[in-house]
Formats: structure tokens, sequence, C-alpha cells
């Protein structure tokens, strides 16, 4: 995006559309400065999947609008980022034998190989690849390698992690994308920007859980030896919560959202509160008489779901208990008062609310913390950071990631795969 003066970046949600608009490229002191964040509500569109195109459109436009007016220039392009149940993992293997006579590993091995895994990849003939990430490598019989290009052998194997999206998602969404004016100049996996732009080098080499509450799903990512070990989502998000209280409390949608903001406390000191709060509500025109014991006891039952899924995973993985840096809470359900309390009682790890190092970031406008901008902020983030790299001519050693291809695609031999598999560059 070298032409425009800023970078965009947007997350479609079921419950509202947030966009970030950023400086096109890095400071003097090499960090992202954000200009500008908008949220605006989302029609058109439920539990992650498109449900009315026009809805959807104009609610993109309306957003899109209102963000123009703040840096008084058009949006002709953005990025976006991809989440939800439509998502889904697939783990692969591939292999390539090296037969020049050196024996030198070079990139276009690493080409054959990842290609390989993708021909061997079951589980996604009807989906649209949106990355391609190496694990790890083998040489012969050295495992555990990063980057193999340079080393000698005589076979290559390596073990991806191959991300991909419902192809009528993806076309939904492009649909709406497009009729709203806009250019999709790349589009991501936002658990992947976020926690490669939020952890550490020391987190991503101790093995870190990510965990994203959003509206309609929770999605997870897990770093461990600075590589991307497990991904995955779960269908229930903070919507789930919201339902749960307004059906115990026996009040409408909107009333439950209301008393999930203001007086659902999740924490351990807020057990055997007999107190009662008394709310008017607009809809029914009377007010009402809520215990907070009660509020507490439809919401953390949901919460406590959420995280019990989560280990669930973490167990069919060996990693149940076992991640050393811990747990890092992002998405708007993350702002759940005491939801820490009730993540370390279920996963028994340390647990985190999400922090933007200093030196990476700046906002110019005033940025209260909220958690449900996390991930519009680190996609444009882990964006810049891509830019930044590829300029300074930086070799990937760690990951590759792929513009979005259909998962039925061959590429001839004339088509080199780093022409379609996108950088990710690690930038702790």
């Amino acid at each position: 995006m070298s032409k425009d003066p800023y970078l965009v970046s947007i997350d479609i949600g079921s419950n509202s559309i947030k966009l970030a608009i950023a400086k096109s490229s890095l400071d003097d002191q090499g960090k992202v400065q954000i200009l500008a964040l908008v949220e605006k509500p989302s029609a058109g569109i439920k539990r992650g999947i498109i449900t009315s195109m026009t809805e959807a459109t104009e609610s993109l436009i309306d957003t899109i609008s209102q963000a123009e007016a703040i840096v008084g220039l058009p949006i002709k392009r953005a990025i976006f980022g991809i989440s939800g149940t439509s998502v889904s993992f697939v783990n692969s293997e591939g292999l390539a034998v090296i037969s020049r006579p050196n024996s030198e590993i070079q990139e276009e091995d690493v080409e054959r190989v990842i290609q390989d895994s993708l021909a061997k990849a079951f589980g996604v003939g009807n989906s649209e690849i949106i990355h391609v990430i190496p694990k790890t490598f083998r040489v012969d019989n050295q495992s555990g390698i990063r980057y193999p290009v340079g080393m000698l052998g005589n076979k290559l194997e390596a073990k991806t992690l191959i991300i991909s999206v419902e192809t009528s998602f993806l076309r939904n969404f492009t649909k709406v994308i497009t009729q709203a004016g806009i250019e999709i100049v790349d589009q991501i996996y936002t658990p992947l920007a976020t926690s490669n732009f939020l952890f550490s080098t020391r987190q991503k080499k101790s093995g870190t859980l990510l965990v994203d509450i959003g509206y309609a799903s929770t999605s997870y990512i897990i770093w461990e030896n600075e590589e991307i070990f497990a991904s995955g989502v779960i269908p229930i998000g903070s919507d789930h919560i919201t339902a749960d209280l307004a059906v115990g409390l026996q009040t409408t949608i909107e009333m439950a959202e209301e008393i999930k903001k203001q007086y659902l406390d999740l924490s351990d000191s807020s057990f055997d509160n007999l107190e009662e709060v008394e709310m008017y509500n607009p809809d029914l025109q009377i007010n009402e008489i809520f215990k907070l014991e009660d509020i507490r006891e439809y919401g953390r039952a949901r919460v406590e779901e959420i995280f019990i899924y989560i280990n669930r995973e973490l167990q069919k993985i060996g990693k149940k208990g076992k991640l050393p840096g811990g747990v890092i809470l992002t998405g708007g359900g993350s702002a759940l008062k005491g939801i820490e309390d009730v993540a370390r009682y279920v996963l028994k790890l340390a647990i985190f609310k999400y922090q933007f190092d200093p030196k990476k970031i700046d906002f110019l406008p005033d940025y209260n913390g909220d958690p449900a901008f996390i991930n519009v902020i680190s996609l444009a983030a882990y964006y810049l950071f891509q830019a930044e790299e590829i300029n300074y001519g930086k070799v990937n050693k760690n990951t590759f990631v792929s513009r979005t291809l259909p998962s039925n695609s061959n590429l001839s031999n004339n088509d080199s795969l780093f022409s379609w598999l996108k950088k990710l560059w690690p930038f702790s």
C-alpha cells in the first residue's frame, strides 16, 4: 500500500465492524502509529455468517464513511482479518529429495517440500487456503530445524499447518467488501496476526496460548519454540453469555447485555454476594430487580464452558497445564470483570490480559485499552512489520503465509511457490 499515506485494517464481526487507520510506514523509532479507530454496529451478519448482503454492505460503507471523515481522504484499499468457525486447520507433511551433486538445500527445495505437504493435505477440498505455515523441518536425521536453506542433506521433510476457510464464507465476505468499493490488499487469519504482534520472543519460545473471546466464537493459538504449535476455534462467544443471562434472569437480550457489562463479576471475591440491583427496562417500561448472585451464576457457567473446551483441546495435543508462558486473554469477551479468575481455575495456568509493547506502537488518538480493538490494531501492525522486513530484504526463516489460494489450484512448473506464499517475518 505504498501509494497511500495510510494503512487500513478492517475486522468484520457479528456485532460490530472495527477499522484501524495507521501511517503506511513505521516511524523513525520503528513503531506503528495508529491514527484512528472506528467501530460501528454490524447488520446482516449472524454467528459470523452473512445473512443479508445488502445490510452487511451498508454497515461496512457506514464504517468506512466515518473513517474517511476522520482522515479527510477516500479509503479504497484495506487488509481484512478472517476468523470464526468457518476456519479450519490441517496438519500435513511434505518430502523432497535433494538430487544436486553438492547436496545443498536451496529455496526451490523448500518450495517443493511445502508443495508436497499441500498435495498430501486432507480435509481442505472445499476450502480456500489462506496460510501455509511450516512448523518444523527435518534434514536426513536432523530434526527441529527452523530454516534449512544452505544446509547439506539428501532428504528434506517438513511438517506444516494449513489454515483454510470455507469457500462460500470467503466469497460472500469478499463480495460485501468489493460492493463497498474496497480493494482487498490481503486477508489474514486474525489470531495469527494478533499473537505474532503481542507475544514477546520469550513467550513464543516458552509455549504461550492466546485466547480471543469474540462475539460469536472463541479462537485460540499456541506458540512454542518460536513456531505455531496449534490453533483452533470454539463455537462459543460472549453473545452466548448474554443469551444465558437473558434466559436465566427472564429478561430481554438488550437488558441482559447491559447487565453483563455493568454487573457481571466473575472474580473469586464476588462469591456469596447477596446484593440486588434495580434497572429500568426501556423495552418493557418497568423496573427490574436482579440478584448479583444469580447474575454471577448464569454468567460464570458459560465462561467456564469456554475454558473447559479449550482445556479439552490442550489435552488432545498434550499441553494441558503445560504452557510455561501462560495464557493471554484478548477480544471483547476478555473485558468481563474477573474472567482471569475463571480461566485460572479451569486451565490451571498463569493468566494475563493483553498488553501492547510501547516500543512497537504509538496511539495518536486516545485509546482506552478496549480489548475489542486488539485484533484490528494487530492486523495493521502485523502487515506493517512484514512490509518493513521486506524493504530490508530479510529472508523469512520460520514461516510462510500464503495469499488466498483455492485448495484445488495447481501451480505450474513455471510458477514459484514463493509467488503466492505470503511472507511472515519474525519481528519480536
